[in-house]
């Protein structure tokens, strides 16, 4: 394992757009995609996230692991991952009660 100076980390000012580990959206292009887009990206984060985190828990199993903090991170990952699904699943309930409270 080899471990990163931190001198030779880039710095955050440098970056022009924030994406994520496998070339994801930019926050303007997440914002122009709809709501139905946000969705099946929040839901295809959570199935990839609990994949990695399987995959992680098998290789654990087996005894292929070397670094048990990657595992770890990956499994803060899927939790924050499906805190934020549900967290969306709540809201949009709230709204769609809200929709049908109103009298026309």
């Amino acid at each position: 394992m080899y471990i990163v100076p931190i001198s030779t980390i880039s710095r955050l000012d440098n970056m022009k757009s924030i994406k994520g580990s496998e070339g994801g959206q930019t926050a303007s292009e997440t914002l122009g995609a709809g709501f139905k887009g946000v969705l099946e990206q929040v839901v295809n984060n959570v199935e990839k996230t609990e994949a990695a985190t399987q995959k992680d828990a098998y290789d654990l199993a087996t005894g292929n692991v070397d670094d048990v903090h990657t595992m770890m991170i990956n499994a803060a990952k899927a939790d924050l991952a499906l805190q934020t699904m549900v967290q969306l699943r709540n809201k949009m309930i709230d709204a769609y009660s809200e929709v049908m409270r109103i009298n026309l």
